[in-house]
């Protein structure tokens, strides 16, 4: 967890905002003798449409941009991606900013705290690439992820440049309707390149959100919210989930304006209602997507890796109206 950050502009996944978030590890001495260090970071994540017409801004979209408002758009059930990327940074280099540079950090409020996500920040020009150093990102050779249902070869993409300072390749799944099964222990191999030795690690997914109401009403029906009126949120608890484990809420209006609120997973939660206004979210009656997540971040070690993180966000998506008291 790391104190500030912001989120970026596909997805609603960064926007400006002093938070506690979810980001790389911190670097204390894992640097070889040249200062150079080699970080990983694997994504996986799963957003399924309770409503069947769930607005694409709510959607996870972090290797491929594209594909997932896609697959939204078009009223897909289940919609997944899986990236991985194996960062090769200079000693002058921040990893922290680098992994917000390759589009990877996921940025939350603490616990039973929320924070208003504005698209007027998605700028971030604050980001300054002149003091990054390099960013290379390597060739891992054949990289699979595997589940006991699934076994899924990730493919190599050539990673757009930034600046002339980021460069390489990164990892993600062909296919955004991939099965993502949850809960289940994942595994992810790599065949090694002449840059980064051969690896496997494992890493256990939670369950994804279940049984989430609105109120007295399931987020798949379509809610009614009154503004200015706190929303009362409520899911199965994962009593088989671990205590590092999140539940974060994002309440998106049209307009791209959203609410982002964070709770342990004690199976509820509330949204406060000085927050579902017109100040935060625009003019009423106002139509939004509310998107419920369970993110979990767990560290891996491999051979060549310094610091290894993998994040699963597991997410169900309906709507709702917000209209006045």
């Amino acid at each position: 967890m790391r104190p500030n950050g912001a989120l970026s502009s596909a997805c609603l996944i960064l926007a400006g905002a002093a938070l506690v978030g979810c980001s790389a590890p911190v670097a204390g001495d894992a640097a070889d003798a040249s200062g150079a260090m080699t970080q990983g970071v694997v994504l996986v994540e799963r957003a399924i449409n309770l409503s069947r017409d769930v607005d694409s801004t709510s959607f996870p979209v972090e290797a491929d941009e594209a594909a997932l408002p896609s697959a939204a758009a078009e009223g897909a059930g289940s919609v997944t991606n899986v990236s991985a990327k194996f960062m090769r940074l200079s000693s002058a280099t921040d990893p922290e900013l680098a992994e917000r540079v390759v589009g990877s950090p996921l940025d939350l409020p603490a616990a039973g705290s929320c924070m208003v996500l504005s698209p007027a920040a998605d700028d971030e020009s604050a980001i300054s690439l002149s003091s990054l150093g390099s960013i290379e990102l390597l060739d891992a050779g054949d990289v699979t992820m595997k589940t006991e249902s699934t076994e899924m070869p990730l493919a190599a993409r050539a990673f757009p440049d930034v600046g002339d300072l980021v460069f390489g390749v990164f990892y993600t799944s062909r296919d955004a309707t991939s099965d993502l099964p949850a809960p289940a222990r994942y595994v992810f191999e790599s065949s090694g390149s002449g840059l980064l030795d051969r690896f496997a690690f494992e890493a256990d997914a939670p369950a994804g959100p279940e049984e989430v109401r609105i109120g007295d009403v399931d987020l798949a029906d379509g809610v009614a919210l009154d503004a200015g009126v706190g929303a009362v949120v409520q899911w199965r608890a994962d009593e088989d989930g671990r205590a590092q484990d999140v539940i974060y809420v994002d309440v998106t209006s049209a307009r791209g304006a959203a609410v982002r609120c964070s709770f342990k997973d004690t199976g509820r939660g509330v949204i406060p209602g000085s927050l579902l206004d017109p100040s935060t979210l625009g003019p009423l009656p106002a139509n939004v997507t509310v998107a419920v997540h369970r993110t979990r971040q767990a560290p891996f070690s491999a051979s060549g890796i310094d610091l290894g993180e993998v994040r699963f966000d597991l997410s169900v998506i309906g709507r709702a109206r917000i209209a006045a008291h």
